[in-house]
């Protein structure tokens, strides 16, 4: 059996947008840490235990707590955690550490180019965070042969609205309809199976916007079903 893609949303610990994708039958969330989030795991994990989302963690980008963040980790079950490569060389081996025994794939984010996570594969077996706004403005647009072979080594999926010099910057999927059934068909193509987190700015996670990323992921679902692909 094929193993497929489930949408995810992205959000800060916040009760009333966790409530309104959860409305909105949103499979996943990806949540967003800061150093001030992070300093309440209490409140989060008792946050994140009220609903029943596959979670996945996008570490923080202001603050280093390698204890603390395993802890909420492994607390709320999240399988993926992303981060970004800032930190300095000996700063990693304590944030492994940190996590051994966790059941939580490490991963690195191409923030500053498509093959950021290439040493980090080779020296401590994380996995790559493709996010593919980044990757489209980095390379100016879609080249199809390029976006296949990093997303065949891809564990975890971001996903905007962008389309190349478009003002859709982290606006949700279906803002770009047939650009994100085009990039999703690739995913797929490429056997891509995890996570796809439709990433937007927070004006736009309500429950009016979750509810129509979800219908259209799920109709892009069903014509892949119905034509048996």
């Amino acid at each position: 059996m094929r193993k497929t893609m489930l949408l995810a949303v992205k959000s800060a610990p916040d009760k009333k947008i966790f409530a309104s994708a959860n409305k909105a039958k949103i499979p996943g969330l990806e949540l967003f840490l800061s150093r001030a989030i992070l300093s309440d795991t209490r409140s989060i994990r008792s946050l994140c235990g009220d609903f029943p989302f596959r979670y996945a963690v996008h570490a923080p980008n202001d603050s280093y707590d390698p204890p603390r963040l395993a802890g909420l980790v492994k607390a709320i079950g999240a399988r993926v955690v992303t981060f970004h490569n800032i930190f300095w060389e000996d700063e990693w081996p304590p944030i492994v550490r940190a996590f051994k025994g966790i059941d939580a794939k490490l991963c690195i984010e191409n923030t500053f180019g498509a093959h950021d996570a290439v040493k980090f594969i080779r020296r401590y077996g994380f996995g790559a965070t493709l996010d593919l706004e980044h990757l489209e403005m980095e390379c100016g647009g879609v080249y199809e042969d390029e976006f296949l072979t990093v997303m065949r080594k891809a564990s975890h999926i971001h996903m905007t609205g962008y389309t190349a010099r478009s003002p859709r910057w982290h606006t949700h999927i279906h803002h770009a309809p047939a650009h994100s059934r085009y990039l999703l068909d690739l995913l797929r193509s490429s056997g891509y199976a995890g996570l796809v987190v439709s990433e937007s700015r927070v004006s736009l996670q309500t429950f009016e916007e979750f509810r129509k990323v979800h219908d259209f992921f799920e109709r892009w679902q069903e014509q892949k079903r119905g034509v048996g692909a």
